[in-house]
């Protein structure tokens, strides 16, 4: 009987602890996504970079594009250099559908909304869908795959709140 007892006093502790784990493995990778929107918005490159993996992918299935994170970095040299020198404005939210992790590897599905100003004062906001696959190393959260699916409407941006 004692027995019955002390399970049943253990059980809500052990259900909790698979969702503290949780809840701290989205604060961390809430940070490198908040470190991804900071260098969007500053032109930081060498911020950006240090969210991914030296090796990650960047994939865009709705241009049909993929390279490297550092190629595509490159590719957009000229945007980042006139965000950094003020020419521009550039900002990134994301909202998220689904994340799965453990305390060493990560997948996020979601949608981001990319916003610009040009220097000439035009205007492009994107919503995509993405997909990360993420992985810890040496305790610090690297992309290692930037999934571009598809582009997003307002509504299914609107409902992930």
């Amino acid at each position: 009987m004692i027995r019955r007892a002390s399970i049943r006093l253990l059980l809500p502790l052990l259900t909790l602890a698979p969702l503290q784990a949780h809840a701290q493995v989205t604060t961390e990778l809430d940070s490198l996504w908040a470190d991804v929107a900071q260098s969007v918005a500053t032109g930081d490159t060498d911020l950006y970079l240090s969210t991914y993996h030296p090796d990650a992918i960047f994939v865009s299935a709705r241009r049909g594009i993929t390279r490297t994170v550092a190629e595509d970095v490159e590719a957009n040299r000229a945007a980042w250099d006139d965000t950094r020198e003020g020419r521009a404005r550039r900002s990134v939210e994301f909202r998220f559908t689904e994340r799965l992790n453990s305390q060493t590897s990560a997948h996020e599905v979601g949608i981001f909304r990319y916003a610009s100003t040009e220097a000439d004062g035009s205007t492009r906001v994107a919503l995509i869908h993405f997909e990360a696959a993420l992985v810890k190393k040496d305790g610090v959260w690297l992309q290692l795959l930037e999934l571009q699916t598809s582009d997003a409407t307002e509504a299914e941006w609107e409902e992930v709140r």
